[in-house]
């Protein structure tokens, strides 16, 4: 279902982002793993904090408490991804089973390699696979890895359509053109060679060969898909909003321990340096703050070189309030 239908469902979180007065957020995105990968995507939008942060998992005994916390705060669901592969952290199930007894929905976000090593994924409502292509020998030069993995991730999604009938499977696919769209060289922080991940030699340029075939890759591997285009090189210049005002609607846990405002960049907008302090109770105090209400008006959005939150932050601005595009979008007719 469309996610701006959704929005209907929690318009009190809503009102209360208007009102100045934050209710619990309802996603919240919990990072089991910073600063690591098991792939190199051409177009990967975490490519600025994966390359600048050091590698840090989780702790066991954060994993543990996640769920209860969540559970008191009023959080509804997970969404288990990251600036990194989650499934690269070995305890993973057991961020699964905090989530299931404290009745947190959860999916997961993968490149699917290591989900043959992932336990109780019976416990997940859904599960995307983000293999965006079709073949081994695209996804292989756009992932930077050998096609043999190509094939793992195909058998994983077999197997657990098979063991697992009751999973929502997707295979998200992200159309993406060197020449159109945000990649490396927009993404990567200003960093010397020597940290830069290096792309492919003889990569492709596009993907959109596989997208054609997409449709009927889906329907043969038995699971839904998910396309839709990377970001433009000019993402920042169609942004129909000036005010980000949607990030109150989730949160951002990173495996550091830092709470991060926007899990598009975490690599700063920083509400606390560690979630845990004072026995877990350091968000309640700081959630809704005047300090939390500063740093959220010290983003830019122009400066923002994407904004996965686009789509919320313009209904707000200009459907539910009186913008300056309010005017496109014909507001007086539903």
């Amino acid at each position: 279902m469309d996610s701006k239908i959704k929005l209907l469902r929690y318009f009190d979180r809503v009102q209360g982002i208007l009102d100045g007065e934050f209710l619990p957020p309802i996603v919240a995105d919990v990072d089991l793993v910073n600063g690591l990968c098991n792939l190199n995507c051409e177009w990967c939008c975490q490519r600025g904090s994966q390359e600048t942060k050091k590698t840090t998992f989780m702790p066991m005994d954060t994993i543990k408490k996640m769920g209860l916390f969540c559970k008191k705060w009023g959080v509804k669901s997970w969404r288990i991804a990251g600036d990194s592969e989650p499934t690269l952290n070995p305890n993973i199930h057991y961020l699964f089973r905090s989530g299931h007894e404290h009745g947190i929905s959860m999916g997961l976000i993968t490149n699917g390699v290591l989900l043959d090593k992932v336990k109780d994924l019976h416990l997940l409502s859904w599960l995307g696979v983000s293999l965006d292509a079709a073949t081994a020998k695209t996804w292989s030069q756009l992932k930077g890895s050998p096609e043999k993995n190509f094939y793992r991730i195909i058998d994983n999604i077999k197997r657990i359509h098979d063991s697992i009938p009751g999973l929502e499977v997707s295979i998200k696919f992200i159309r993406w053109s060197d020449e159109i769209h945000l990649g490396r060289k927009e993404l990567s922080p200003n960093l010397t060679a020597k940290h830069k991940k290096k792309p492919t030699p003889g990569r492709q340029k596009d993907n959109y060969a596989d997208a054609e075939m997409l449709p009927q890759f889906a329907k043969e591997l038995g699971c839904k898909y998910i396309l839709r285009d990377a970001f433009p090189k000019d993402t920042a210049r169609q942004y129909r909003f000036e005010v980000c005002r949607g990030t109150p609607l989730y949160a951002t846990f990173g495996a550091d321990h830092k709470f991060y405002l926007c899990c598009d960049v975490r690599t700063g907008y920083i509400l606390t340096d560690d979630y845990t302090k004072n026995d877990w109770h350091e968000l309640y105090d700081l959630w809704g703050s005047q300090k939390h209400k500063d740093l959220i008006a010290s983003i830019n959005p122009k400066k923002c070189k994407f904004c996965s939150k686009e789509w919320l932050n313009t209904i707000i601005e200009n459907i539910i309030l009186d913008g300056k595009y309010s005017n496109e979008y014909q507001v007086n007719f539903i």
